[in-house]
């Protein structure tokens, strides 16, 4: 197997290919196009910018208010969690209160009950 020979190079050709792409290249044209898309990167830049801002602006807002309401609402959360604390230590004390309460309903049996010293009268 042979290896074919590759076309000698035109080298005019090539040049006069080089220099047609060439004349196409208006670099006035080119420096404009860059400089517009340059512009339009530097505003959308601004505009986010802007609108981070006013994002952060508006969180701002938020947590103040935030902090405004937890400032109200604190203190009677306090007071209702003590309330609260106090029912619980009152919820553990009534069954004993209630068990005492029934051991005095249950009438006592004779031989628990002591002689009385003063006598009865009859009418």
């Amino acid at each position: 197997m042979s290896n074919p020979t590759p076309p000698p190079l035109d080298v005019q050709k090539i040049v006069t290919d080089l220099l047609a792409l060439l004349r196409t290249i208006d670099p006035v044209t080119e420096g404009v196009k860059l400089a517009e898309q340059g512009r339009r990167t530097v505003d959308a830049l601004i505009l986010a910018l802007e609108n981070f801002g006013a994002t952060m602006d508006n969180l701002n807002q938020a947590a103040s208010r935030v902090n405004r309401l937890l400032d109200d609402v604190e203190e009677p959360i306090r007071r209702i969690a003590g309330v609260a604390d106090q029912a619980g230590s009152l919820m553990g004390f009534l069954p004993s209160l209630a068990g005492k309460a029934m051991s005095n309903l249950v009438p006592k049996s004779s031989s628990d009950q002591a002689p009385t010293s003063t006598p009865q009268r009859t009418v």
